[in-house]
């Protein structure tokens, strides 16, 4: 028994001496235990593992209504999480609304608005669209007042006169000619006008509406 405890004594004073010999100064089972680890791959740069719901993404939502605004959009798509940022109205020649843009953070946040749509029966329809077609478009954000049904010999004091009692810039009236449709009685003319805020041109459009300028009533619309 004493021969045999010898024995492997000394093989192990063999491997340690083996070991040493070659320069090692881990323990036998370091060794193997740093032969297996291999470096972690950094998947972070792979496009294919990244995660694609990052980014903006942009849809075209179609919808008509004269007085419709950026709040009734923002209720409708609801989970969507939007700012009146997001939103950006889309008018025909006529300024008729024709469609809304929405700016939406993420891909996800697209794709699941959509499924909420499809979820309460198709109670819109909506595309996606690019970049270049969000950044074309006007931005009137709610502070600038339309006035259709002015008299084509109006000028811009008839407008300020119109307008009195408002806060606006005068500088900001801008008068264009507009074509002559069969409906139109005499010519007129289309107005803008921008006002500093919000606020100010809501109370424009409330106060103003169906007056008259120059013996013609005046519609009044808000663009958004």
């Amino acid at each position: 028994m004493m021969g045999l405890l010898r024995a492997v004594a000394k093989s192990n004073r063999s491997i340690q001496t083996s070991i040493q010999n070659q320069g090692l100064t881990l323990p036998l089972c370091r060794q193997f235990s740093t032969q297996m680890e291999t470096p972690q791959k950094d998947n972070s740069s792979d496009p294919f593992l990244r995660n694609p719901s990052s980014g903006l993404v942009y849809g075209r939502l179609f919808v008509t209504g004269k007085h419709t605004r950026k709040s009734d959009i923002i209720n409708m798509l609801g989970s969507s999480r939007l700012s009146p940022d997001d939103v950006r109205f889309e008018y025909n020649m006529n300024y008729a609304l024709v469609s809304v843009m929405i700016q939406f953070p993420t891909r996800n946040s697209y794709e699941a608005t959509l499924r909420e749509g499809n979820r309460k029966g198709g109670l819109f329809r909506m595309e996606r669209v690019g970049r270049q077609q969000w950044d074309t478009l006007p931005r009137y954000d709610g502070k600038t007042i339309l006035l259709l049904g002015v008299p084509r010999y109006a000028v811009a004091e008839d407008v300020e006169r119109f307008l009195a009692g408002c806060q606006y810039d005068a500088s900001a009236i801008q008068m264009f000619g507009r074509p002559q449709r069969a409906s139109d009685r005499p010519p007129s003319r289309t107005v803008f006008v921008e006002f500093p805020s919000q606020a100010k041109a809501t109370h424009a459009f409330i106060t103003k509406n169906r007056g008259f300028c120059l013996n013609n009533q005046i519609t009044v619309r808000l663009l958004q």
